[in-house]
């Protein structure tokens, strides 16, 4: 479409009270539409097969004996959202936004339930309630997302927001995307 012509689909939905029909077709001419030259979609994305071949041999995890835990930072969880600006009193569970910690780990590093840890990472440090965990691995701990947003009227965060412990740096080298789920982390109790 030309962009005349895509402003004009565009001021005719905002116009059109219940949306527009701007094409019909038959199901059966679908696969018509296709413009490769063998009618096929190509889902091979050439620039990914580096990418792929190179995780049968790259280390799972790069470990580092100052981050010796992974931190997954952005948990999904009961009552946590995206980081939309929302009142924490809306979290009816773990309004603080704790660092999930296995029992073993807890236990090497003597922290209790409902206590303070402080969370290190390259990018920055946090003070976080803990939640001692069965479901977590040894090595493993986990902040929730959706937390340590400002809201007005609120002096509460309820926790802390993820990319306050993840670096720009440390991202997939195509989308740039950072690993929030795989952050080199240190755990100590406070």
């Amino acid at each position: 479409m030309s962009r005349p012509d895509l402003r004009a689909l565009f001021d005719a939905i905002v116009a059109s009270e219940r949306g527009l029909v701007f094409a019909v077709d038959e199901w059966s001419a679908s696969l018509s539409k296709i413009g490769t030259p063998n009618g096929r979609i190509q889902l091979a994305v050439s620039e990914l097969f580096d990418e792929l071949d190179g995780l049968a041999t790259e280390a799972r995890i790069p470990t580092d004996r100052a981050y010796p835990f992974v931190l997954s930072a952005g948990e999904r969880r009961s009552f946590t959202a995206n980081t939309i600006v929302r009142n924490p009193a809306w979290r009816k569970k773990d309004p603080d936004g704790a660092l999930c910690v296995s029992p073993a780990d807890a236990a090497t590093l003597g922290l209790v339930e409902g206590g303070r840890a402080r969370v290190s990472t390259r990018r920055g440090s946090a003070v976080v309630a803990v939640e001692i965990s069965d479901r977590m691995q040894p090595g493993h701990v986990s902040l929730p997302n959706g937390t340590g947003v400002e809201h007005p009227g609120s002096a509460e965060h309820g926790g802390i927001a993820p990319n306050e412990l993840t670096r720009g740096e440390d991202r997939d080298p195509i989308a740039g995307t950072p690993w929030h789920k795989s952050t080199p982390a240190r755990v100590e109790a406070v």
